[in-house]
């Protein structure tokens, strides 16, 4: 698979895991040197920009989260209600972080996991 089509198909995952049944207003796919690799959404919440800045301000304190699981997650939530997710989890020999905006109250869990082995999947 050449990294266009890798690009496309997580983005078509995170629409379909997510976007669709509302699960997050925006989520993106961040390498562990803070590139952007895939995204699907917007929110008026927060840019690519700033979830970068939140994660990386996010993995010392990770570090400390670490234990048998091989994924990890942070969860902000504002005084507005919206919920900032973070995941941080390997694949592909290399440290991934998921961000994901979210408003509402529906769950988001399931389709974050789902996520995250399609991406894993794909490796």
């Amino acid at each position: 698979m050449t990294p266009s089509s890798i690009q496309t198909t997580i983005e078509q995952s995170m629409k379909d895991l997510g976007l669709r049944e509302e699960r997050w207003d925006t989520i993106v796919l961040f390498s562990s040197e803070g590139l952007p690799m895939a995204s699907a959404g917007r929110s008026s919440a927060l840019d690519q920009e700033r979830l970068l800045e939140f994660a990386f301000s996010l993995l010392q304190t990770t570090a400390l989260l670490e234990d048998e699981s091989s994924s990890r997650e942070i969860i902000i939530r504002t005084s507005g209600g919206t919920r900032i997710v973070f995941r941080f989890f390997s694949a592909w020999n290399e440290d991934l972080i998921l961000a994901a905006v979210i408003s509402g109250r529906k769950g988001y869990r399931l389709a974050l996991n789902r996520l995250v082995r399609a991406i894993r999947d794909l490796g």
